[in-house]
């Protein structure tokens, strides 16, 4: 009992030292681009320019706000080599050094689909998106932006885009490490719908109802996807371990 109890007590003392890695991290590197983000802002501001239009605030403290959640959201992106491996770290404790190492070799790829995620989410999918909603918007409404809310949909569509290209390859990375079943994540589809739905909530609390929903689907179908290859995995996994198991026992059967 007291072993089990030290065992929880040090599997929280690692949670905890993970998280305070992450945060010194995260915080350090906002300090550093809170300095440098007019250089930043320049950028942010190129998907707007052929629409000729001024971004404005209504509030005093509308200025610091926003260029301390611009540099926040980019820290997030610069470090998230940082915490991804952090969040692996903590999980790889109780595995077997085989396991440990089929995480760390992943570790790279799911590094590199999270910044392909982001630079493609900004460079390809947030041009298309901005032109829609500007350009539907501006046949009966003068369009007026909230520098505020203008960067915080540009930072949290770049890291949603980044976000959505991991949750496929993780997902298959625990499957294949036996952590989660095809079976599993159907139960806990309703679960998942509604923690998506709380974040994108925390996330993006000022778009209306029929953005919230198709922001919302993209996850809602990579989860879905990652569910059939998992299942798949999972026979081919059998087929493997029945024609190992018949050999098995025809080399018995020659042997007798």
């Amino acid at each position: 009992m007291v072993a089990d109890e030290m065992s929880v007590v040090d599997h929280l003392h690692e949670l905890r030292k993970r998280i305070i890695i992450c945060l010194i991290s995260l915080f350090s590197v906002t300090f550093i681009v809170y300095d440098k983000v007019t250089y930043l802002i320049y950028i942010l501001m190129k998907p707007i320019e052929k629409f000729n239009l001024s971004l404005v605030y209504f509030k005093p403290t509308d200025g610091f706000v926003t260029r301390l959640e611009i540099s926040l959201i980019a820290a997030l992106i610069i470090t998230s080599p940082i915490i991804i491996y952090e969040i692996l770290a903590f999980i790889v404790v109780g595995l077997t050094k085989k396991e440990k190492k089929f995480i760390y070799k992943n570790l790279f790829i799911l590094l590199i689909l999270f910044i392909f995620g982001t630079v493609f989410g900004y460079m390809k999918m947030l041009p298309y998106s901005l032109s829609f909603l500007i350009s539907y918007g501006e046949s009966y409404l003068k369009p007026v932006l909230n520098g505020s809310t203008y960067f915080n949909f540009i930072g949290v569509f770049c890291l949603y885009t980044g976000i959505m290209f991991l949750i496929p390859y993780i997902l298959v990375i625990l499957g294949k490490l036996s952590l989660i079943s095809s079976k599993i994540l159907r139960k806990k589809q309703i679960p998942v719908i509604i923690g998506v739905l709380m974040v994108e909530g925390f996330l993006l609390p000022s778009v209306d109802f029929f953005t919230f929903i198709v922001a919302a689907i993209p996850i809602l179908l990579m989860y879905e996807v990652s569910i059939w290859i998992i299942f798949f995995n999972e026979i081919r996994k059998r087929r493997r371990k029945n024609v190992s198991s018949s050999s098995r026992k025809g080399l018995k059967f020659r042997w007798r």
